[in-house]
């Protein structure tokens, strides 16, 4: 077994790794996930926004073209730019185009809402609130013709013109645009976390039910390993009594019949107390060692209780010891194999007994412990058990009594176990030992 138990701890030791590496890897690719997510968004935003200022520049282009387009900003000019302006406030977004000529503020062609517009904005693109302003600027140089000889009084030839366009659109759908933006991106990132929690899950499934097989293959194996110990242990224990009856049987004959001096028939005595102690060690070994079936029907405690009384009854007047089984007339009946709830009880009061002052009493009693369910209890007087053992009690052959096996506790767990019930200990209130059984479920 020293193979399995390495490759248990080895197994051990590398799951907890095995979890931290695959805790590494979700938690940054779960990173990634976000990062990428992040990148995507502003670059999303970006080109909404870059849909906006392009139809800002188109517009401002189109102004800009309608005045370069001629050779001088003439009368005819400037009374077809307030048109001009205005169907290309027209378009969709657009809230105010206005043109400014020489810094004028009186020399202003305006189409849309003028109040929009920030005159001392400089040249380039501002988001102010919900809008974009587009603010560029040009120069025309006049070339008027001449007209009988001379340029027209309103314009010389050579001088410039300096204009200033603001684009003004409205950027209430831009906004809406990258606020859906925002939620599909934090709907793609819950999602995808979600799916990660997912694959962590199925993965960490898939690592307990890959540990869960391992465990139960190497309880297999020691199953199976302690099952043949234990045959053969109790094939030993089987072949050893016929021996053990043989020595037996002719130590009795040469007692009865009578040794020459009396130390050798103290000595054959001694012989068949001996044989008598093996023998019962061996009884109570192969009890332990054997699982016998379950034959569950409905069995009174305070019957078996009173048959076990008087089955002890010479151990307890020895002793001037008083059995109270009074509080086990409380419940009618408990689901159980009778026989071995006899062993049970038989154990734990012989073990009562060992331990219980003379002239002191051992309690038996039932209380409800869950619904439909009762606690059996058997109290002494005693000195109560050692802390250092109070854990491995119900262990083999771990005993408080100088002569004992270590197997009766043993048996109670054993048999409790094949009931689905529950053992323990406890140190009684005014000191002594309380055994306990729980889970002993009433005859409905």
């Amino acid at each position: 077994m020293v193979y399995q138990e390495n490759d248990q701890k080895l197994s051990r030791k590398q799951i907890p790794k095995g979890r931290m590496v695959g805790h590494t890897f979700l938690l940054a690719l779960w990173l990634m996930f976000a990062a990428w997510q992040h990148k995507e968004y502003v670059r999303q935003c970006e080109l909404i926004d870059l849909a906006l200022i392009s139809q800002a520049e188109a517009l401002s282009g189109a102004v800009s073209s309608s005045v370069l387009s001629h050779r001088w900003f003439s009368p005819f000019v400037r009374q077809q730019l307030p048109e001009t302006l205005s169907v290309l406030a027209r378009s969709k977004n657009v809230i105010a185009i206005v043109l400014v000529v020489n810094e004028d503020t009186d020399n202003v062609f305006v189409a849309g809402k003028r109040d929009r517009a920030n005159h001392s904005l400089p040249v380039g693109q501002h988001v102010q609130s919900d809008t974009l302003q587009f603010v560029s600027s040009f120069v025309l140089r006049n070339d008027p013709p001449m007209m009988h000889g001379q340029f027209p009084d309103s314009a010389e030839h050579g001088e410039a013109d300096a204009f200033k366009s603001i684009v003004v659109l409205d950027r209430s759908g831009t906004i809406t645009q990258i606020n859906r933006e925002f939620r599909n991106r934090i709907l793609l990132f819950a999602v995808g976390t979600l799916l990660l929690l997912s694959l962590a899950a199925v993965w960490q499934f898939t690592v307990r039910l890959a540990q869960s097989e391992g465990t139960t293959r190497l309880l297999k194996a020691e199953t199976r390993h302690l099952r043949e110990l234990g045959q053969a242990a109790a094939g030993l224990a089987h072949e050893t009594r016929n021996p053990l009856g043989l020595i037996r049987g002719w130590t009795q004959r040469l007692v009865e019949a009578g040794l020459p001096t009396d130390d050798q028939q103290q000595q054959a005595e001694a012989v068949l107390e001996e044989c008598d102690r093996v023998t019962a060690r061996i009884n109570q070994f192969l009890a332990f060692a054997r699982q016998a079936d379950l034959r569950i029907e409905s069995v009174i405690v305070a019957e078996t209780v009173h048959e076990l009384q008087s089955l002890l009854k010479a151990e307890l007047d020895d002793r001037n010891l008083s059995l109270d089984s009074a509080g086990c007339s409380d419940v009618s009946a408990i689901e159980a194999d009778r026989d071995q709830l006899r062993q049970v009880l038989f154990n734990l009061l012989q073990n009562a007994i060992a331990f219980a002052p003379d002239s002191s009493t051992i309690t038996i009693r039932m209380r409800p412990s869950k619904p439909q369910s009762f606690q059996l209890e058997i109290i002494d007087q005693g000195p109560g058990v050692a802390e250092e053992i109070s854990e491995s009690l119900f262990e083999p052959y771990v005993t408080r009594r100088p002569r004992g096996t270590g197997l009766g506790l043993s048996i109670v767990r054993r048999i409790a176990a094949a009931h689905d019930w529950n053992v323990g200990y406890k140190r009684g209130t005014n000191g002594g030992s309380i055994f306990w059984i729980d889970g002993l479920k009433i005859v409905e």
